[in-house]
């Protein structure tokens, strides 16, 4: 059967026909994968992480768990035992604590299943295939414990890696938790391999020193050039087409490194070229007018999205009322509009703190009252924000180690390039006149 166009170009879910191996990007996991120590993906949103582990560690294969912005630790450790095949029993969730428990501990009664007779103790069966019984071992553990974790996964699904989408969603707190029982699952021998947006190296790190000879880190930016041509000639011999030069380039410039951004540009470009699936003899795709609708249309689609992002990030999650009749700060509100005006070129690298300061200051209604724990409060809870809001993927995120603020969606560039800055800006409520 011929390919679909959304087969090879685009984002989607499952990695697409174009999908091309990097050396530096896919040896290294590789590499990760015959180690003995955990596996962290990271990159801005839609530069292929999800791809990369897919490629090479197949979902279906393994125990996968997706974060929320609502999930606990023992959240992922209670999925990760259900998707093992281990029946939890008794489970109970205390209101002012990250622990689950049963009654007065911490203990939870995990089923774990056998086949055949043996000498454990039988908790249930049921018939599999008509003719073997399931037994179901009962053990009690302690569902907080990473020790409990693995001995329970290395009974049930020892060969299986789990894999951790969206990490970021948990915040400091909870990233610091698991950071700390990461060591004793690399001890024990349970892999995980985590998929998050940010840019610094070390995240987990920072939260415990011990895994620095842990964790293999695979970074999956930058894209180069030559990158992006692999793509879009991979995907042209699925599709039997080829883009002209002038085309690609076009395709290419727009971008902005973003492999995601490049590839919906090239599905749209392919599109609006009459291209829906393979074709029978080789095509050529040269019509610049198709790849400049092509850009229009994903301009449109990427304004309206950070538009409605950035206006809800300017709320904030503060009413309008202040102190004594003072006005609260709005903080939220001054960040949009100092990145709305910075534009792409002082925004690509990456803002200071402190430049965020003295540009908010600038254009403040209380100017001297800005202070610097005002930011630090303002960034450090940006991420939380952002999730409150349901901006998924998040745009922004803050590193504390080098006080850096940084674009993590990478369609917020081409966002940047593309869309009238200017107009959105005075688009945005003003909350000091409400």
């Amino acid at each position: 059967m011929s390919p679909k166009l959304e087969e090879v170009f685009g984002v989607r879910t499952e990695p697409v026909l174009s999908y091309i191996e990097r050396q530096k990007v896919d040896d290294r996991f590789v590499d990760g994968l015959k180690s003995d120590k955990q596996i962290v993906v990271y990159g801005a949103s839609k530069q292929g992480k999800t791809s990369l582990v897919a490629k090479h560690l197949p979902y279906d294969k393994n125990i996968v768990v997706r974060i929320t912005p609502k999930t606990e630790v023992t959240d992922i450790y209670s999925s990760l035992l259900r998707q093992a095949g281990i029946k939890l029993v008794g489970e109970t969730s205390e209101a002012n604590t990250r622990e689950s428990s049963v009654s007065i501990g911490t203990k939870v009664k995990a089923m774990i299943p056998f086949f055949g007779s043996g000498e454990a103790t039988a908790g249930g069966q049921v018939k599999a295939g008509g003719t073997e019984t399931v037994k179901y071992e009962e053990v009690a553990f302690n569902l907080a414990l990473p020790q409990d974790i693995s001995e329970l996964l290395h009974k049930s699904a020892k060969d299986k890696t789990v894999i951790l989408e969206n990490f970021h969603y948990l915040d400091d707190e909870r990233q610091k938790q698991f950071a700390f029982d990461l060591r004793t699952f690399q001890e024990l021998g349970v892999r995980f391999v985590i998929l998050g947006v940010w840019r610094e190296k070390n995240r987990l790190a920072q939260f415990n020193g011990d895994l620095l000879d842990r964790v293999v880190e695979v970074p999956v930016e930058p894209w180069l050039e030559d990158d992006f041509r692999s793509v879009a000639e991979e995907g042209g011999k699925h599709l039997k087409i080829e883009f002209a030069d002038y085309i690609l380039k076009a395709c290419i410039d727009a971008s902005f490194s973003s492999i995601g951004v490049f590839q919906e540009i090239l599905k749209e470009t392919c599109f609006k070229s009459g291209i829906t699936e393979a074709q029978p003899v080789l095509t050529r795709i040269e019509n610049v007018l198709h790849v400049e609708a092509a850009i229009k249309t994903k301009a449109d689609d990427y304004a309206s999205r950070h538009q409605r992002a950035l206006e809800s990030i300017a709320a904030g999650n503060i009413s309008a009322s202040g102190k004594d009749g003072v006005q609260p700060l709005f903080l939220p509100y001054y960040l949009v509009k100092v990145m709305l005006s910075a534009g792409y070129d002082s925004v690509a690298n990456g803002m200071r703190r402190v430049t965020i300061q003295e540009k908010i200051q600038a254009i403040h209604h209380r100017p001297d009252d800005v202070r610097a724990s005002d930011m630090s409060n303002l960034l450090h809870n940006l991420a939380s924000l952002q999730s409150n809001k349901g901006i998924s993927p998040p745009i922004f995120d803050y590193d504390k180690t080098t006080k850096l603020l940084q674009v993590v969606d990478s369609t917020f560039y081409f966002f940047l390039r593309n869309a009238d800055l200017a107009h959105i800006s005075t688009e945005i409520p003003n909350p000091t006149e409400m």
